[in-house]
């Protein structure tokens, strides 16, 4: 029996295409347009638009006023020809939403930012006229359809217009909740599927079926190639690499189970930012579900599908929006300016000279794109001296593109562009040779004959890579050159540069509006740089490793001559603050310290506003009549929370020590040591016991009675071993404790503990001059590993370690190469129990210098200190 006949009912999708969702504008912006009661959406687009050419008009010259305004009337008469204006006006009404409620938002992104009316409404900020940049790479009249249904309009989703919008990260759930309110039940989170694929399917047959360990299964991923960014099919690796063939054939079973398994779904997962708006109601347009936690719908279908039938609307919590406004309220709020992002943009950077700061950029931390490895990399090439520049360089950080980056340096800083043919070069003047640019391809393509609707159709179809359609498109750009009379050779240029491009060239629309705002974050941090690290390190608590974050922040201050000082129970706020010249360390960023630990400090402070009259065991007291308990008491003290201003020079291992004694006595004898405390000088010893146990009170009895003195040994034993340990090396107990509870230290630094030790102080540098020193420099350092070592295959079959190292100063990447000569990884990296280094051991590095960037190790020793940080590591 089927399932129809058991019951089931048939469930027609009948996919016809996307409807916007209806809406009108509220009354008060129809109102402040001027617009009557009547009117619709095209006249809101076209007044909207009007009120930005007013503005326009007083700045600009007749002829170029012109252009803007043939432009605009071209730009609305497709649209509405599209039917897309209703599309534009949904994009627009969340974007006018956040301009009421001061959410900030960011200044384009995608091919949007080609279209016009998008910078005329308020939707992008970057203007396409002046960065010479396509509406049709936006909307193509010649690709986009539509179809009627019942005096409906239905558009092809899969060829409609994308806006995607990027939104302060603090408040793009404000955002989401209107439209819920907006759209009642037509809005939901959007299905993502994993499938089951290259490195992930072959490791995890491995280390199944093959029973192979996780190294041995990195090691051979690794041999697995990654073309433009993405990662090779294992059927062709097979066919390509020896050595993934190799181990292929000797595990028969492991590949044959991956082939089968590959591109299976491995499991789903919600669409980071993409929600789904829907002219229906959910129920009439796609099945749906909870997410995991229950709270929130999600729709069954993934968003290639619900794309077909309903709006997909990208909404981007992006964190650099979020950074440069907080940045922007500070230094206008302290420095009474009025500063934007556009105004930054359109007139600041040039008279600042922003991109001196470009020419020889070392610290990267909080710049928009610029700090990702790849790249800070090509940025330190290029070294950009305006925003097309700048543009670039986030187009050449791509796989494939970057094969490009000497070629485009010899254009721009030694003026040796290439020459492709006199016909294309100027098109290609401003990315020194290269079509880095799907706009130039457009263009180049337009020069021959074709429209710009034609060229967009074309740089589609060989991105594609549409077998049959490009065969008609090669006789049809043969024809045009031969109708224009262009020269044979211009065919085969033209189309050895289409297909050679379609695998890196970049959207240029994106790439300068992102420019746009990585300018920006270039110009606050180096302009305002307290208060531009200020909001960075608001930001780390959103991060997945805040103290990470930390640290890189903290090391990158010091280089500006700003110090992030050590958190204070009474000077520190909840967050980071402004204090002098410095930043001060915000509570809530301890390790372990909670919200509701938060509340109870917040308690502690209003009762005890100044500590330097207080005796260690009054704040004991004050402490725990707070509700704080002992493990955050510890965590304070080995932070040195207590310290600074508050007259108190002491070990913190042994405050730490005196603290958890007196967590182990009873309120009476908590308050027999606040009384006898003094005689004693404030030590909770062995002396202020005995005394205790010794001496009568007025009733004539021991004050404590002596099993109690057994019994509070018995209860202390451990912490009297970690006591014990740490104090016998208690510079790096600081340093560690320090780096587990902030991600940075503030009193201690490797070299310093670590360079008597070894007898050679003046040789251990660290590694910030590790990276100043020359090229094949031998050098010794100091570092802490930051996370797994990683072994792995280098091109020419010999195995590597890669390692990551920290210090107080910068971080820096060491390579342990094995030769035919000596096995460095078995020799040198490796402990007297055969392990690798693990996360956060403490290494000594003798070296040599590569490239500024990287050590390649001589020899290495682990330090074996033991520190202990949790009672249960005491055994």
């Amino acid at each position: 029996m089927s399932l129809l006949e058991g019951g089931f009912e048939k469930y027609d999708l009948d996919i016809r295409g996307v409807r916007i969702p209806k809406f009108s504008i509220e009354e008060d912006d129809r109102i402040k347009l001027g617009l009557p009661e009547d009117c619709n959406n095209v006249d809101v687009i076209k007044k909207l638009c009007q009120e930005k050419l007013k503005a326009l008009r007083a700045s600009l010259p007749k002829e170029e006023f012109d252009k803007y305004i043939e432009r605009v009337k071209y730009e609305v008469e497709i649209l509405d020809e599209l039917s897309y204006i209703d599309y534009i006006l949904l994009v627009w009404y969340v974007i006018n939403f956040c301009i009421k409620n001061n959410i900030p938002t960011g200044m384009g992104r995608g091919s949007a930012a080609g279209s016009l009316v998008l910078y005329l409404v308020g939707i992008t900020q970057i203007d396409p006229i002046k960065h010479e940049l396509f509406f049709e790479r936006f909307v193509s009249k010649a690709r986009a359809r539509k179809q009627e249904y019942n005096g409906e309009v239905f558009l092809d989703g899969s060829l409609m217009a994308d806006v995607d919008l990027d939104i302060c990260f603090y408040d793009r759930q404000k955002v989401l909740k209107h439209l819920e309110e907006k759209f009642v039940n037509k809005t939901s989170k959007i299905l993502t599927l994993n499938t089951l694929q290259g490195k992930a399917v072959i490791k995890d047959c491995g280390k199944v079926v093959g029973g192979h360990p996780e190294d041995v299964m990195n090691v051979v991923t690794s041999t697995i190639p990654t073309k433009y960014g993405a990662v090779k099919d294992i059927f062709e690796s097979y066919e390509e690499v020896e050595v993934f063939r190799n181990f292929c054939d000797e595990n028969l079973d492991v590949f044959k189970i991956a082939c089968n398994l590959r591109t299976l779904i491995r499991n789903k997962s919600i669409h980071a930012s993409a929600i789904l708006l829907s002219y229906d109601t959910l129920e009439k347009t796609c099945p749906v579900e909870l997410d995991s936690k229950g709270g929130s719908v999600v729709s069954s279908y993934d968003a290639n599908w619900v794309s077909m039938f309903t709006v997909k609307l990208d909404v981007l919590g992006l964190r650099g929006v979020s950074v440069v406004d907080q940045t922007i309220k500070k230094v206008n709020e302290t420095h009474s300016l009025d500063l934007t992002p556009k105004k930054i943009v359109d007139e600041l950077i040039s008279e600042d000279n922003t991109w001196k700061y470009l020419q020889d950029l070392k610290m990267r931390h909080g710049l928009f794109h610029i700090e990702a490895d790849t790249a800070f990399n090509v940025c330190k090439k290029v070294r950009p001296s305006n925003i097309e520049q700048l543009s670039a360089v986030l187009a050449l950080a791509r796989p494939g593109a970057i094969d490009y980056t000497e070629e485009y340096c010899d254009a721009v800083n030694n003026d040796q562009q290439k020459s492709v043919h006199e016909l294309f070069d100027n098109i290609l003047e401003t990315s020194g040779g290269v079509c880095l640019y799907q706009e130039q391809m457009m263009k180049m393509s337009n020069q021959i004959g074709f429209t710009l609707d034609e060229a967009e159709i074309l740089r589609r179809i060989v991105g594609k890579k549409k077998v049959n359609e490009v065969k008609k498109w090669k006789k049809k750009i043969s024809k045009k050159i031969k109708e224009n009379n262009l020269g044979e050779n211009v065919g085969e240029i033209l189309w050895k540069i289409l297909e050679d491009s379609a695998n890196y060239s970049f959207n240029k629309s994106h790439s300068i509006s992102y420019a746009a705002l990585s300018a920006v974050t270039v110009y606050l941090k180096f302009n305002y740089t307290k208060e531009f690290y200020l909001s960075l390190l608001e930001m780390t608590k959103h991060e997945q490793n805040p103290l990470e974050e930390i640290s890189k922040i903290q090391r990158e201050l010091e280089f500006f001559g700003l110090k992030l000082l050590r958190p204070n129970i009474t000077k520190s706020q909840n967050g980071f603050s402004i204090e002098g010249d410095a930043i001060r360390y915000g509570l809530e960023s301890i390790r372990g310290v909670s919200e509701t630990t938060l509340e109870k400090l917040k308690t502690f402070k209003t009762d005890n506003p100044d500590l330097s009259g207080m005796n260690r065991y009054q704040i004991f007291m004050a402490m725990k009549e707070a509700g704080i308990n002992i493990g955050v008491l510890s965590g304070l003290i080995q932070a040195g929370a207590f310290e600074e201003g508050s007259g108190r020079d002491e070990s913190r291992t042994k405050m730490v020590y005196q603290a958890q004694i007196w967590n182990v006595l009873t309120d009476k004898e908590k308050r027999l040591v606040l009384k006898y405390g003094k005689k004693f000088d404030n030590q909770l010893g062995k002396k202020m016991l005995d005394y205790l146990t010794t001496t009568n009170g007025e009733n004539g009895k021991p004050l404590m009675k002596p099993s109690r003195l057994e019994t509070i040994k018995k209860k202390s034993v451990k912490y009297k071993t970690i006591f014990e340990t740490n104090i016998s090396n208690e510079k790096l107990a600081n340093w560690y404790y320090e780096n587990h509870l902030l991600g940075y230290t503030s009193s201690e630094k490797l070299t310093d503990i670590f360079g008597p030790r070894v007898g050679r102080r003046a040789d251990l540098m660290n590694i910030r001059n590790v990276k100043a020193a020359n090229e094949n420099d031998n050098v010794t350092f100091v570092g802490c590993v930051m996370e797994k070592p990683a072994k792995r295959k280098s091109r020419n079959g010999n195995d590597y370690l890669m390692m990551h190292l920290c210090d107080e100063k910068d971080e820096i990447k060491v390579f342990a190469f094995n030769t035919k000569r000596e096995n460095k990884i078995e020799k040198y990296c490796k402990d007297k129990k055969g392990h690798f280094p693990k996360e956060g051991d403490i290494i000594i590095v003798d070296g040599q210098t590569k490239d500024g960037e990287v050590v390649f190790v001589e020899r290495l020793s682990k330090q074996e200190d033991v520190i202990y940080k949790k009672l249960s590591e005491v055994k």
